[in-house]
C-alpha cells in the first residue's frame, strides 16, 4: 500500500499544475495550474484505497493543455459548465454542456486535457479502482466491461451522456458545503459515495450504455467463463440473466449471435471437448471423466459423446 503523498505524485505525474497540501485533517490537496494560462484551482480529496473526489474550476487566459499519468483506475467525471477537450488513447471528446462521463484510464495511459482561450470549466469527478466496485456496491455492475488489467496497453474506455439532475443536484452541494471543518473528511468521503452511486444508478437505466457492442461481448466472454470454470453443473442462462440485470430471451440473442450457437449448444460442446483432452491422457477412468464433465451415469455421457464425435470413448482409447 502506498501512502497519500505518493499516489497524489502518481496521480500528478506530468501534470503542468503545482500540488499544494491545504488541509490535513481532509486529505485534501489543491493544485494551481500555470499563472501564465490560466486562474482558479482544483481541489482533490483523495484516498488510495477508495473513492478519490476531484473539484475543478478553472478559467483559462490562453489555450493550454495538462497531462495526467493513468493508474489504471475508473472515473465518473461530472462535468456542469464550461468546455474541455479531453484526449484519450485514440479518441477526443468534446465537453461543452453538462454531462456525465465515466472512463477507464489504463496505467501509464496519458490522458490530456485542454482548454481553448477564454473557456472555463466546473466538474466533479470521482475515482475509483475497478474492483472496489464489487465491495462497496454487494455486486460489479453489469453495465460495465471488466477490465482485465491496469497496466499499458490496456484499451481505455470512455462512456457520455447528459447529466441527470439529481446526479447534479449533489454534486452542486459538494461546491458549497456547510459542515463543520472536524467533519469534513467523513463529509466528502459520504457525499462521494452518494455521487457514485447516483451516477452508476443513472447508467444502469440507460439503454444505449447497456445495449453497447463491446457490453454484449463482454457479456459472452462472462458467461463462457461461467461455463468454462462449472463443466460439473454449469449454471443456467436464466440465472446468468439474472446476474446480469437482463431478460434471458436477449441474453440469449445476444450469446449466439457473438459465438453462432445457442448456450445449450456451447455448454454441450465445451463438456465433450474437456471429455476429450481428459480421454486421450488415457489415465483416467471413464466415469471419472463422465463425473468431470456433468454426467451423473456414464452410459448418458457415452450417447453423447458418440452424438458429438460420432465415435464412442472407447474408440478415442483405442
Amino acid at each position: 500500500m502506498i501512502g497519500t503523498d505518493e499516489f497524489v505524485r502518481r496521480l500528478n505525474q506530468g501534470s503542468r499544475f503545482q500540488v499544494q497540501r491545504t488541509n490535513d485533517a481532509a486529505g485534501a490537496y489543491r493544485l494551481l495550474p500555470p499563472s501564465e494560462n490560466a486562474s482558479g484551482h482544483v481541489d482533490g480529496y483523495f484516498d488510495y484505497q477508495n473513492l478519490s473526489l476531484t473539484i475543478r474550476k478553472l478559467q483559462a487566459r490562453d489555450e493550454f493543455f495538462d497531462d495526467e499519468s493513468g493508474l489504471g483506475r475508473l472515473v465518473f467525471l461530472l462535468h456542469l459548465s464550461g468546455s474541455r477537450r479531453v484526449e484519450l488513447g485514440f479518441h477526443n471528446h468534446e465537453l461543452s454542456r453538462p454531462t456525465l462521463a465515466v472512463y477507464y484510464q489504463p496505467r501509464g495511459l496519458v490522458k490530456r486535457s485542454v482548454w481553448s482561450s477564454g473557456s472555463n470549466e466546473l466538474s466533479l469527478s470521482v475515482g475509483i479502482w475497478p474492483k472496489r466496485l464489487n465491495s462497496l456496491f454487494g455486486f460489479y455492475p453489469p453495465c460495465f466491461p471488466r477490465f482485465s488489467g491496469q497496466h499499458e496497453g490496456s484499451q481505455a474506455f470512455w462512456y457520455s451522456r447528459p447529466l441527470p439532475y439529481s446526479v447534479m443536484s449533489a454534486a452542486e452541494q459538494l461546491l458549497s458545503p456547510s459542515i463543520h471543518p472536524q467533519l469534513s473528511k467523513c463529509y466528502i468521503a459520504v457525499k462521494s459515495q452518494e455521487l457514485l452511486c447516483l451516477s452508476v444508478s443513472a447508467l444502469l437505466s440507460d439503454g444505449q450504455f447497456l445495449s453497447r457492442a463491446d457490453l454484449r461481448a463482454d457479456r459472452v466472454e462472462q458467461v463462457k467463463t461461467m461455463v468454462d470454470a462449472n463443466l460439473k453443473a454449469p449454471p443456467s442462462l436464466s440465472s446468468i440473466a439474472s446476474a446480469f440485470c437482463l431478460p434471458v430471451e436477449e441474453l440469449s440473442n445476444e450469446f449466439r449471435l457473438e459465438t453462432g450457437m445457442t448456450f445449450a449448444q456451447y455448454t454441450t460442446e465445451r463438456r465433450m471437448k474437456r471429455a476429450m483432452i481428459m480421454l486421450e491422457s488415457g489415465a483416467i477412468p471413464l466415469k471419472q471423466v463422465a463425473f468431470e464433465v456433468g454426467y451423473s451415469h456414464s452410459s448418458n455421457f457415452c450417447t453423447a459423446f458418440k452424438r458429438h464425435f460420432g465415435s464412442t470413448p472407447k474408440d478415442v482409447r483405442g
